[in-house]
């Protein structure tokens, strides 16, 4: 394992300026130097060692990130408000403090980590394929948070049998030509799996799934607008008479983009969303969805870190809560 002292060796620079990047000591300190010495800690999967004592002097931190990119507006969206809630009342349990982000890259969260006091993270966005290189840089414990399944910890939610069990929903409404609404130019993660369940819920009523149906919802706010805008006017024209959305955030301004558009819900088109977080309450008609519980969901995570960290032993790294139909106005039935 590396050290400080042969880390700036390599560097060409004193162990002190490794020790104040670790230490975020970088007021005075060029971007430049900053930037060489985290990608050296990177490069190099820097450890830092802790000595017993210190444990019980420093407070008891926790890295919470929410690593969205391009996202707007993170805590605007009721699921990452309620997750973060969850997740600092759970960690009050345990005598411990979130250190929350909302990183753009993720050495930033590496570089959090390395902290003294920080015994672990929790972390929203990290891709499948990304997760186990993560965490075994990381060094310390680490949770993920609807990254999909393999050998690292993650607690996500059953999205696709939710996926299928609205597909299969609307397909018993009569349905057949039903849109898929996506944050994702393809889909990903959880999306995936709610994507998978919608074409294996075609495919169980013969229906052949078109990459046509497939249309995506850019984080932009101007461009989202028009995607939507756009699918309004050609839905009737299409033979279109369902979306299933993957939120119930997007949802909600989907509906709303389709009334200011002359197509009615649910007389002209049904729609639904997933999560049923309150824009699924408050959208005009209620929103069909896929009810979760993102606070178990925050809970777990922490309860599983607190496993790790302790040393426990853990039965299963990756887990999925059940998720539930809820049946409101926006899907009208027209096999009638």
């Amino acid at each position: 394992m590396i050290t400080i002292k042969e880390l700036a060796s390599i560097l060409g620079t004193s162990p002190t300026t490794v020790s104040n990047v670790l230490n975020g000591h970088t007021d005075k300190m060029s971007p430049s130097t900053r930037q060489r010495v985290e990608d050296a800690l990177i490069q190099y999967e820097f450890r830092r060692t802790v000595r017993q004592e210190d444990h019980s002097k420093a407070l008891k931190l926790v890295s919470v990130d929410f690593y969205l990119r391009s996202k707007e507006n993170i805590f605007m969206d009721p699921f990452c408000s309620e997750l973060l809630n969850a997740i600092c009342l759970k960690l009050k349990e345990y005598g411990a403090y979130p250190v929350c982000g909302i990183p753009q890259e993720q050495k930033d969260i590496f570089h959090k980590l390395q902290a003294r006091n920080v015994r672990g993270g929790i972390v929203v966005g990290v891709e499948p394929w990304e997760c186990k290189n993560f965490a075994a840089k990381v060094g310390k414990p680490v949770v993920f948070i609807d990254c999909g399944e393999g050998d690292y910890d993650n607690i996500g939610i059953a999205d696709y049998e939710g996926g299928k069990e609205m597909a299969e929903f609307l397909l018993k409404q009569g349905h057949r030509k039903i849109a898929f609404f996506c944050d994702r130019k393809s889909p990903v993660s959880s999306t995936f799996e709610r994507f998978r369940g919608y074409c294996d819920a075609l495919e169980s009523y013969g229906i052949v799934y078109s990459n046509e149906d497939y249309y995506y919802l850019p984080d932009e706010r101007n461009l989202r607008r028009e995607a939507i805008r756009s699918f309004a006017l050609k839905a009737k024209n299409e033979g279109y008479t369902a979306v299933f959305v993957v939120s119930d955030l997007l949802a909600n301004e989907v509906v709303s983009i389709f009334f200011e558009e002359g197509l009615k819900v649910p007389d002209d088109i049904s729609v639904t969303g997933f999560d049923d977080n309150i824009y699924a309450r408050l959208c005009r008609p209620m929103l069909t969805t896929i009810r979760q519980s993102v606070v178990e969901k925050g809970e777990e995570a922490v309860k599983l870190l607190y496993q790790r960290i302790r040393g426990e032993e853990v039965i299963a790294k990756s887990f999925k809560l059940p998720v539930e139909l809820i049946v409101r106005g926006s899907v009208r039935n027209i096999n009638h």
